[in-house]
């Protein structure tokens, strides 16, 4: 994987505010923007009685 690619979706993501770019002497660092609300990992399942 060529790093133009691994940093124009890590720009992408940050245009969209799901990513923070800081940037400390040469180096930028990407950070996870928080979540304002939970991502559900996979739906929840309701038990039926009967």
């Amino acid at each position: 994987m060529k790093t133009t690619v691994v940093r124009t979706t890590l720009e992408g993501l940050v245009a969209k505010s799901h990513a923070h770019r800081a940037k400390q002497g040469s180096s930028v660092f990407y950070t996870a923007a928080a979540a304002s609300e939970p991502a559900a990992a996979e739906p929840q399942q309701e038990a039926v009685a009967g």
